[in-house]
C-alpha cells in the first residue's frame, strides 16, 4: 500500500488529500481529514475540526486579524495590522461621533447618534423648542419660551384674553369678546349706564298737619330718558311696568 499526499484549492479553503493505493493499483481512494466548518482566509484543514492559518490569522476558522500594534480604544482590529473605528465613530484618531440624523438649531453630534442641543430646543435632532412657561387655552410652543395662542388669546402663555371690542369707562377684558365693567356702566363694551331702581329726593307737602312739613320720597328714574339713551335689551319688554311708590320709612327733613 502507497500513500501519497498534495493539496487541492477550493473555493472556500485548502484542503490536504491523501490517496491511497494497494500494490495492484487495483483500487485508489481519497481520504481528506474532515473539518465541520470553513478554514477562512487561507487556512488548511489539517486534522478533524483543526484549520491551520495563515500568517495574520488566527481562531477556530482563521477568522480572527491579529494586530501586533495594540489598536487605540476606539479601533477594532479589521485585518492583520490593520486597525479601524468603531461603529459610530470615524477621523484620523477615531475620536469624531458620527450622527445619523442632523442635529438642527445649532446643535451638535455628541455621540453616536445623539445630538447635543442649543438651550431652547431638545429632540433627537433638536427640533422641538422648549417654553419655560405653559401655553394655556390651546396654544402651542412653537420656538423657544414662545407660544402661538389661538385669535382669541394673546400673552407669552396665552392666557390674556383678546376682546375685539374697546372695554370703556373702566371696564377690562376678562374673556375673549367679554368686557367686566364697573358698576355704573354695562353693556357690551360697557358703554351704557346703569340705571338704579330710583332715588330719593325731598318731597313737599303744603297740606300736612304735622309739624314737619319736608320728607323724603322715592322717584324712579326717568326710563323714557334712560332707554332712549341705550336701547339696552330691558327697554324692549312691553310688559315692563313702573309703579311709583312711596317708602314707609326715611329720614325726615324740616
Amino acid at each position: 500500500m502507497a500513500i501519497t499526499s498534495f493539496l487541492n484549492s477550493t473555493n472556500t479553503s485548502r484542503v490536504e488529500l491523501f490517496y491511497i493505493a494497494d500494490r495492484g493499483n487495483h483500487a485508489i481512494r481519497a481520504i481528506t481529514p474532515v473539518c465541520t466548518f470553513v478554514c477562512e482566509n487561507g487556512g488548511v484543514c489539517r486534522s478533524a475540526d483543526r484549520c491551520e492559518c495563515t500568517d495574520g490569522w488566527e481562531g477556530e476558522d482563521c477568522s480572527i486579524p491579529i494586530c501586533k500594534n495594540m489598536c487605540s480604544n476606539r479601533e477594532l482590529c479589521v485585518g492583520p495590522e490593520m486597525c479601524s473605528c468603531i461603529p459610530g465613530y470615524t477621523g484620523t484618531d477615531c475620536e469624531t461621533p458620527l450622527c445619523a440624523q442632523k442635529c438642527m438649531n445649532g446643535g451638535h453630534c455628541s455621540a453616536p447618534d445623539t445630538c447635543q442641543c442649543m438651550d431652547g430646543w431638545f429632540d433627537s435632532n433638536c427640533t422641538t423648542p422648549v417654553c419655560t412657561q405653559t401655553c394655556g387655552n390651546g396654544g402651542n410652543c412653537t420656538a423657544p419660551n414662545y407660544c402661538s395662542c389661538p385669535m382669541d388669546w394673546t400673552g407669552t402663555d396665552c392666557r390674556t384674553p383678546v376682546c375685539e371690542q374697546e372695554c370703556l369707562n373702566g371696564g377690562v377684558c376678562v374673556a375673549p369678546n367679554t368686557c367686566q365693567c364697573p358698576p355704573d356702566w354695562t353693556g357690551f363694551e360697557c358703554s351704557n349706564p346703569v340705571c338704579t331702581q330710583g332715588f330719593f329726593e325731598p318731597y313737599s307737602d303744603n297740606e300736612s298737619i304735622h309739624q314737619y312739613k319736608y320728607w323724603i320720597e322715592y322717584r324712579p328714574c326717568n326710563r323714557t330718558g334712560w332707554c332712549n339713551e341705550t336701547n339696552s335689551f330691558e327697554c324692549r319688554q312691553d310688559k315692563l311696568e313702573l309703579i311709583h311708590e312711596r317708602p314707609l320709612y326715611g329720614n325726615m327733613w324740616r
